[in-house]
């Protein structure tokens, strides 16, 4: 073989060798955002959220959500987090399941579950958000779900 040769095809390893160690650090995330209305606190209101999640992942961030809602007429924008690893899973497959606390107090102004109805990626699909702070539940239309990554 030729030493031209058996660089080439050293080269051409070593980029197989890193697209492989790459995608092998790929994680998929899942962020759910929309806007609707609901009643929350026997209050209809205006709401909002904007969440992302690292669903599955080999960095410190696996199974980590953050973001905002908005509870427009009950004057609630918090941040929000997982209380818990466990507070964030999918179930079916395409399903996420989405608890959020705010981070000012772990969630005595906002506890709240948002599950999407089906496992399709990007805008109009329909994500129910269920409070226990504030009190209530909705259904929010045309809310945008997106997986990326594996």
């Amino acid at each position: 073989m030729s030493r031209s040769l058996v660089r080439a095809l050293f080269v051409v390893s070593i980029l197989v060798i890193a697209s492989v160690a790459t995608a092998a650090n790929n994680s998929e995330q899942v962020v759910f955002s929309g806007i609707g209305s609901g009643t929350f606190n026997r209050t209809q209101t205006g709401i909002g959220f904007w969440i992302w999640c690292e669903a599955d992942s080999n960095n410190p961030y696996l199974h980590q959500c953050n973001g905002a809602m908005y509870f427009y007429q009950l004057g609630i924008v918090e941040g929000v987090e997982d209380p818990s690893p466990s507070a964030f899973f999918e179930s079916p497959d395409g399903i996420y399941h989405i608890t959020v606390v705010d981070r000012a107090t772990g969630g005595s102004i906002v506890n709240c579950t948002l599950v999407n109805e089906s496992s399709k990626n990007g805008p109009s699909n329909n994500v129910d958000v269920n409070c226990t702070t504030p009190a209530g539940s909705t259904t929010v239309g045309h809310a945008v779900v997106n997986v990326t990554g594996p």
